[in-house]
C-alpha cells in the first residue's frame, strides 16, 4: 500500500480549495493595486495619523502603499501567510489523528508497513501540498505584480518574502504533525491547530508593537516572515537558525513519540 498516494488523493480536495481561495484573494487584491495607488498618498498621510504602535503592528512605519510591494506586504502578505499557515497546519495534524479517530489504523498498522514508514508517508504528504500551495500563490501573486505595476520592484525581496513565507508554512505543518501525536479527536485537534496561528499572529502583533514584548520575535513563527522586515531588510539568518532548529526538533520528536506511542486499535 502506497501511503503518500493514498493520502494525496484523499486530500486533492482540501489543497484545491484552499489554493484556489488563497491564489483568488491575492489576485484580487493586487488587482485593486492600481486603484488604490491613485489615492496612495492621501491614505498613507491619513495614516501617519495613527499611534505609532499601530503603524509599526501592520509595517506602515516602513512600507508605503504607493509602492506595489509596500501594498503588497501590507494588504496581501498578511492573508497569504495567515490563511496559508491555518491550511498548513490543519492539513498536517489531521493526517494522522484521523487515522485513529475513524479507526482506521489498526488496518493501516496491520499492513506490512513500520510506523516510521507510516510518519514519512504523512509527511511527505503534507510537505507536497504545502510546497505546491506556495508555489501557486507566490507565482499568481507575481505574475499580477507584473500586470498591474508598470515599471520596477525589488524582485529578490518579493522572492526572499516567498521562500521565508513557505518556510513559516512548514514550520506549522511540522508543529501541527508533532501535536497530532498526542491529540487524536478531530475537533480537539482542528481547534488546537486553529488557535495556536492565530496565539502565534498574536505574538508577532505584541514583539512588534511593545518594546518590552521584543523578544516574542523568537517565539512566533510568524515573526520569522514579517513583510516589513525582510522587505527592507533582507532575510535574517537567526531566523533561518531557529527554523532549522525548530523544524529539526518537531520532526524527531514526531518519528520519536509516534514509534512509541500506545495506539488503541
Amino acid at each position: 500500500m502506497n501511503i503518500l498516494r493514498h493520502d494525496l488523493a484523499r486530500n486533492r480536495r482540501t489543497f484545491l480549495v484552499w489554493t484556489a481561495s488563497i491564489a483568488i484573494l491575492s489576485v484580487g487584491l493586487l488587482s485593486m493595486y492600481s486603484s488604490v495607488a491613485g489615492s496612495a498618498t492621501g491614505i498613507e498621510q491619513y495614516a501617519e495619523a495613527f499611534p505609532e504602535t499601530l503603524r509599526r503592528a501592520f509595517g506602515l512605519d516602513r512600507l508605503r502603499l504607493s509602492d506595489i510591494l509596500g501594498y503588497f506586504g501590507t494588504e496581501v502578505h498578511i492573508m497569504i501567510i495567515l490563511f496559508g499557515s491555518m491550511f498548513a497546519i490543519l492539513l498536517s495534524s489531521g493526517l494522522l489523528s484521523r487515522e485513529e479517530n475513524e479507526k482506521t489504523v489498526e488496518f493501516l498498522l496491520a499492513r506490512p508497513v513500520t510506523r516510521y514508514r507510516v510518519v514519512t508517508g504523512k509527511l511527505g504528504t503534507y510537505v507536497t501540498y504545502v510546497l505546491l500551495f506556495s508555489v501557486v500563490v507566490w507565482v499568481a501573486s507575481y505574475a499580477t505584480i507584473l500586470i498591474v505595476h508598470e515599471g520596477d520592484f525589488d524582485r529578490r525581496g518579493f522572492w526572499n518574502l516567498a521562500l521565508m513565507t513557505t518556510l513559516v508554512l512548514l514550520t506549522f505543518a511540522n508543529l501541527g504533525f508533532l501535536g497530532s501525536v498526542f491529540v487524536t479527536r478531530n475537533r480537539t485537534v482542528y481547534s488546537g491547530a486553529l488557535g495556536f496561528v492565530l496565539v502565534m499572529y498574536a505574538l508577532q502583533v505584541a514583539a512588534d508593537v511593545s518594546e518590552r514584548l521584543r523578544f516574542l520575535k523568537y517565539v512566533t513563527p510568524m515573526k520569522w516572515a514579517s513583510a516589513a522586515d525582510i522587505l527592507t531588510a533582507g532575510i535574517p539568518g537567526v531566523y533561518l537558525v531557529i527554523m532549522l532548529v525548530v523544524n529539526a526538533a518537531a520532526l524527531a520528536a514526531t518519528y520519536y513519540a509516534y514509534a512509541r506511542k500506545d495506539i488503541l486499535l
